[in-house]
């Protein structure tokens, strides 16, 4: 058992670091995206502002623009409201589980404790499950 650990500390260091490099990229590209898109987003409304200036005039033409990025901008906040409904509700669930999973656990401990090698197989269980809780997701918003 102890000769397996170097191996897995090994192959866990070489997937952070695999991770830590596709995270840098894909935050490269990401970033470059935005901007193609912001620039293009600020030339299409600039190329509506315009458009609408010489139907409706100047003022009524800032005015409609103004109105659909209000509405478009109440749209995008109503869907993260719903979604962070569905986050909290989805984790409320998996925190219900987990606490019965973990009630479950402790309900056989007893009967674990009559035999020894179980008991530190149980025991080691339960680090492996507490670290796992600490490091779970706690985000709440």
């Amino acid at each position: 058992m102890l000769r397996a650990l170097p191996l897995a500390v090994s192959a866990a260091t070489r997937d952070v670091r695999g991770m830590v490099r596709r995270t840098k990229r894909n935050a490269l590209l990401s970033a470059s995206a935005g901007v193609c898109f912001g620039t293009a987003y600020v030339a299409g409304v600039a190329a509506i502002g315009i458009y609408f200036a010489t139907v409706v005039g100047p003022a009524f033409s800032a005015l409609a623009i103004a109105v659909a990025m209000a509405a478009a901008g109440g749209a995008v906040l109503l869907v993260l409201h719903v979604l962070k409904r569905r986050h909290r509700r989805r984790n409320a669930k998996r925190q219900a589980a987990q606490r019965l999973t973990a009630a479950a656990a402790i309900s056989i401990l007893p009967q674990l404790a009559n035999r020894k090698s179980l008991l530190a197989v149980a025991a080691l269980g339960g680090l492996a499950f507490l670290a796992a809780q600490a490091t779970g997701e706690t985000d709440t918003d």
